[in-house]
């Protein structure tokens, strides 16, 4: 688990690490790369059917605002708006199917403009980060619980997006 937050971390920070303070406005997110949260969401959810195992449809409703692209400088917590709408599930003990069906379609995602992340903390070859040029992120990340099970997790996500 605490290589996901790590990871989170990791995949959050160049979207928003260049605005240390307050951060990205509403109105600098919409004079730069004009994305809303509603056309963001869309394509996370997108890029989510797309790396899944299983076909599947997300609704749009049920991705989250995630992150703010703000940073409070008095409490280092980050708030919004802007927003990196986010959409992930975890799989417990999946079969080895399930998770080289899941790699294959992170690589795939590669014929649609990302390219795979070097330097990802952890050294399982099933976590895996992929970026297109606007800042989508798309990956997955095995880890294990205290009790020896295995959770596998797809995460899809947007840049900073404007409400």
């Amino acid at each position: 688990m605490r290589k996901l937050v790590v990871l989170c971390a990791v995949l959050a920070m160049p979207a928003c690490s260049a605005f240390v303070g307050d951060g990205p406005s509403n109105d600098t997110i919409k004079n730069s790369s004009g994305l809303m949260v509603t056309e963001a969401s869309q394509i996370v959810a997108d890029n989510f059917e797309l790396i899944s195992p299983t076909a599947r449809t997300v609704d749009v409703s049920s991705v989250k605002l995630g992150n703010g692209c703000r940073t409070d400088p008095h409490t280092l917590k980050s708030y919004g708006p802007p927003w990196t709408p986010s959409y992930q599930e975890v799989e417990r003990n999946p079969p080895q199917e399930y998770i080289d069906k899941a790699l294959a379609n992170l690589e795939a995602m590669t014929a649609r403009g990302f390219a795979r992340q070097e330097g990802i903390p952890g050294d399982d070859p099933a976590s895996r980060v992929y970026r297109d040029a606007r800042g989508f992120a798309v990956y997955s990340i095995r880890d294990k619980t205290v009790l020896g099970e295995v959770d596998f997790t797809l995460f899809s996500s947007s840049p900073c997006a404007t409400a």
